[in-house]
């Protein structure tokens, strides 16, 4: 019975493992296009490295296993992204989308009250073609409004999830940087000789 448990328990880290979860311990990194210098992330999604372009100017810090970004000279704003091993409960189809938005419901700050979904999109943002779903939310906290808005990407093995919270009045501009810098992330092979010229 013993030696039974520890076979399975050997079947179940070995599938765990064959999953090539993005990891998002941040390589930073940079490329020069007509005269301007961009900033890089560069991740690692098994063999092949994944770049990422944060908005401009934007600091971030990895913690936890997940990657924090905060906008200059804007308050209260900060935007999360998680990635999270694929199954199938996290799909993108009716049910799974169900879930989520339950999830982003119970995520929300504690204690914060009027809080209401205001929006949900479909395939908000396309990267490599694959699906995405988006849900928006408003609540009142500490006597202001805030919108929070999460993006659901499932690519390969990985369900990666851009978070971010703000003030009404400053959410609509930093939530279009966000969006702009999320179908920036590129695949690209680990030995690949034209990326190691690209990220200087």
């Amino acid at each position: 019975m013993i030696r039974k448990c520890l076979l399975l328990l050997a079947l179940a880290a070995s599938v765990q493992s064959a999953q090539a979860v993005v990891d998002l311990t941040p390589t930073p990194a940079e490329y020069t296009a007509q005269g301007i210098t961009i900033q890089q992330l560069v991740f690692l999604d098994g063999k092949q490295r994944v770049s990422y372009e944060p908005p401009r100017r934007w600091n971030y810090r990895f913690d936890g296993g997940q990657l924090t970004l905060t906008p200059p000279m804007i308050e209260r704003t900060d935007a999360v992204i998680q990635a999270i091993p694929l199954t199938a409960s996290l799909l993108l189809d009716e049910k799974g989308v169900a879930a989520l938005k339950q999830q982003f419901v119970a995520a929300l700050p504690p204690g914060s009250q009027m809080a209401e979904i205001t929006g949900e999109e479909s395939n908000p943002v396309v990267v490599e073609e694959n699906t995405s779903y988006a849900v928006t939310a408003s609540y009142q906290t500490m006597g202001e409004t805030f919108m929070r808005c999460t993006v659901f990407m499932n690519i390969r093995d990985t369900q990666l999830r851009f978070q971010l919270t703000a003030r009404k009045a400053d959410f609509a501009d930093v939530n279009a940087a966000f969006r702009r810098s999320m179908m920036k992330l590129r695949w690209l092979p680990l030995a690949d000789p034209a990326a190691g010229a690209e990220a200087k």
